[in-house]
């Protein structure tokens, strides 16, 4: 018999408007499966159980009444660089121990008015810095890498802990962690969502964008988050739900994966999601983008740039409560000259106007590549380090494939297509702006063709052993639910 916690969020978002669920129920299931996964994931900062039992409560109550928010009593997790009103807001960071946001974010505004339950805050590095160890642990394998700065929301949203999480995305923290957990993440179209109420690395880099088990949830999750004023421009969950996607044609640069050091099992997984996509009929073409390597670069002197322009009177203030690593990173941004920023703009803006060519002259409608070069790495082995050379257990190398989508604000999703040594695989999406709900279109019509945004860890698979997962406990507050 199905469990609660493992509906999708639409599936669960029907049931509860048709009366044959209850949002209690709904969130006592997602709870117990806290209680049950939360030991070997240590996905979640704070879990704010009688704040989530009581809006449970109220949405049961709308519902009878005929409410008809699309969210309606599902449970949302959130990053937690991510202002929520009333819950702590500390970023993962000791600098900010004991912080309590005062207001919501924006999307997490719009999830509201939209019905959603916010359960709670999920873990990140750092400040969204990807540098440090949070406690949260991969359930695919507890001694690989767990994703991304969105790591809590990657890894809550695979076992079920929660069904829908936000996260952010500077340089590829949503897609990161889809990929290597095996879920659908999405990095809207930039300007999509709000940006309002998040603690920034970048401001003009950061996306605020859903992890979820499948394309529909996703599009569900973006349905609530989207401002009234562009609504309209992404096309809504029913478009993407009646698998209308804009194109037929899906662009491909193979020459660049082996720059981007993607390992061969990765990309004969692509390839196969690439041959299902044929199937489907979609039509596969060649493009050439060796552009695509500047967006790298041009990032990196961006949002460090910024970086050490939101951090600069914090870090006047508590220097000592960083991280060395993440304080080093954010006072190199003080390097960045004014000419390097004019620069990095220049070539944000060179790469915008080469994709609309392209777009425009092949006739394709969304870029098609692996999202990462590799399987999660042993995290024993990663190299942190944003610039260097390509390989499997690289950041750079990730970073090299996944900032194009944030230099030029277009919009990009994950979707996982397969396992190599058991690990999730992922492909990457990318198309012009505000084609995001063509680009879940594509998504969930590759779903339904294939078995992989099925798996759910530690159901699935057999639990990993107590005595493989670091037993240091997570910092700061994780009620009991």
């Amino acid at each position: 018999m199905t469990e609660p916690w493992e509906l999708g969020i639409d599936e669960a978002a029907g049931l509860i408007r048709r009366g044959e669920l209850s949002a209690v129920e709904l969130v006592d299931s997602v709870l117990g499966r806290i209680v049950d996964t939360e030991g070997f994931a240590r996905a979640w900062a704070y879990v704010d159980a009688d704040g989530a039992r009581a809006a449970a409560r109220t949405a049961d109550r709308a519902a009878l009444r005929g409410g008809t928010g699309g969210l309606l009593g599902i449970p949302v997790g959130v990053k937690d660089v991510i202002d929520v009103r009333g819950l702590p807001a500390e970023g993962g960071s000791a600098a900010l121990h004991g912080r309590i946001s005062t207001r919501d974010a924006g999307a997490v505004r719009r999830l509201r008015e939209s019905g959603a339950i916010i359960l709670g805050k999920l873990q990140t590095h750092e400040f969204a810095f990807g540098q440090g160890t949070p406690p949260t642990r991969n359930p695919w394998g507890p001694e690989r890498y767990a994703g991304g700065s969105s790591v809590g929301s990657g890894v809550a949203v695979a076992v079920g802990s929660v069904p829908g999480a936000l996260g952010t995305d500077t340089g590829g923290s949503v897609r990161n962690p889809a990929s290597v957990n095996g879920l659908v993440g999405l990095k809207p179209t930039f300007g999509l969502v709000s940006g309002s109420g998040v603690i920034n690395v970048s401001h003009t880099l950061d996306h605020v964008g859903p992890i979820a088990r499948g394309a529909i949830d996703c599009a569900a999750l973006l349905d609530g988050m989207v401002e009234d004023a562009s609504a309209e421009r992404w096309g809504g969950l029913e478009a993407v739900r009646a698998m209308d996607p804009t194109t037929r044609r899906v662009g491909v640069d193979r020459s660049l994966w082996a720059d981007w050091g993607v390992e061969v099992d990765v990309a004969g997984l692509v390839e196969e999601a690439l041959a299902v996509l044929g199937g489907l009929g979609f039509e596969i073409v060649d493009v050439s983008l060796p552009e695509l390597d500047l967006a790298l670069p041009a990032s990196l002197a961006i949002s460090l740039s910024e970086a050490a322009h939101h951090h600069r009177e914090r870090l006047r203030r508590g220097a000592a409560r960083y991280l060395p690593a993440t304080r080093i990173m954010i006072e190199t941004g003080a390097l960045v000259t004014a000419e390097d920023v004019r620069l990095a703009q220049a070539v944000r803006s060179e790469l915008r106007t080469s994709l609309a060519r392209v777009f425009a002259r092949t006739g394709i409608g969304v870029l098609a590549s692996p999202t990462l070069p590799a399987i999660a790495p042993h995290a024993a082995l990663m190299s942190h380090e944003l610039t260097g050379s390509t390989g499997e257990d690289s950041l750079a190398s990730a970073l090299r494939m996944l900032s194009p989508a944030n230099v030029t604000g277009l919009p990009a999703v994950s979707v996982p297509c397969g396992l190599a040594d058991g690990q999730p695989v992922g492909l990457h999406l990318m198309g012009p702006a505000f084609s995001d709900g063509s680009l879940l279109a594509i998504a969930h019509a590759y779903e339904l063709a294939s078995p992989w945004h099925k798996l759910v860890p530690l159901r699935d698979l057999p639990a990993p052993s107590a005595s493989a997962w670091v037993s240091s406990p997570p910092r700061g507050p994780a009620p009991a639910p």
